[in-house]
């Protein structure tokens, strides 16, 4: 009873931080009607902190970003490193001839409010914010120095946007940048990227299969979210011993205890995972992070963060088993 009293309170001092940080937004907002604001977003901070790269798609850009970052704000926007765009692997665009593509990837990286560290400070795990782009929300994730803490009051570790990093934070005088490691992509939380659309783009068929046999009911653990799913390959299915995936399919409870084990409950990001156990919904899981290699019960994470409508994830190169019996 005292657990259950301490998360009430918990949640509703953080339904309270947001709504009076949301509240001084809306007044910081109106105070600007007549400002003279020399250093906007896209006019000094962007170049003075070499993100040159975004500044200068911002100029490049037919829909009036520019002049929008410029006005009065509030404004967050999420910047992305040169870095990050030189290694961005998820579009193949002309930025002068793909100009709806670039508008929607310029204004899902603006939300219309000041994300302060007051703000990321109420989350106690993730929240979703409206952006400029209106038709996908970007998820916040706030990951704090111990992570089994059930209060607000443990310091945060680190902030991730849609599994990016964020790196640093900038004051302007309209706003807020967070500097981050990955260029965004509005599509991963549009409401049709689903995790059967995930299955069908990097080729997990054997999961795929192992959900159909299920079915909705008995999987309702792995149909509904938020969760995060440590994701084996077709080939890591192929290395297990002969005719052991055909008894867990003739076996429903079994296969469940199976591939819950590979569904833990939440958003965990690679970014927000740490070396210890962690609680599946079919046992308890070993992860073991160093020097940027990550393992989930022994198997490698081959491909991190894969971000969809329902959460988070992680393909693995090999199959986590459980006591089965």
């Amino acid at each position: 009873m005292k657990a259950f009293l301490l998360i009430v309170n918990t949640f509703l001092l953080s339904l309270a931080v947001i709504v009076n940080t949301l509240e001084s937004n809306r007044h910081h907002s109106s105070s600007f009607t007549n400002y003279d604001c020399g250093d906007t977003i896209p006019a000094v901070i962007l170049r003075e902190n070499g993100l040159t790269k975004l500044a200068d798609l911002l100029l490049t850009s037919e829909d009036g970003l520019v002049e929008t970052l410029s006005g009065p704000g509030p404004f967050t926007l999420f910047a992305p490193t040169d870095e990050a765009f030189a290694s961005m692997s998820l579009y193949n665009f002309d930025a002068a001839e793909d100009v709806n593509l670039l508008k929607d990837i310029l204004t899902y990286h603006v939300a219309p409010l000041e994300i302060t560290s007051a703000f990321l400070s109420a989350i106690q795990q993730v929240y979703q914010l409206p952006t400029l782009q209106g038709s996908a929300p970007v998820r916040i994730n706030v990951y704090r120095e111990n992570e089994r803490a059930i209060t607000l009051f443990d310091p945060v570790k680190t902030v991730t946007i849609n599994g990016a990093l964020a790196l640093k934070s900038l004051q302007a005088c309209n706003g807020l940048i967070y500097m981050i490691d990955k260029v965004l992509n509005p599509a991963d939380l549009m409401p049709e990227n689903d995790e059967l659309e995930i299955f069908d783009r990097y080729g997990l068929t054997t999961v795929k299969r192992i959900l159909d046999v299920l079915g909705a009911v008995q999987s309702v653990n792995i149909f509904f979210g938020p969760k995060t799913l440590f994701a084996p390959t077709d080939a890591a299915f192929a290395a297990l011993p002969p005719g052991f995936l055909d008894e867990l399919l003739a076996d429903k409870k079994k296969l469940l205890t199976f591939i819950n084990t590979h569904v833990v409950s939440g958003y965990h990001y690679s970014r927000g995972l740490e070396t210890g156990p962690i609680l599946s919904f079919g046992a308890v899981v070993d992860v073991q992070v160093s020097h940027g290699k990550i393992t989930y019960g022994g198997a490698n994470i081959l491909i991190p963060d894969i971000t969809n409508v329902q959460g988070v994830i992680h393909v693995i190169d090999a199959c986590v088993l459980p006591d089965l019996e």
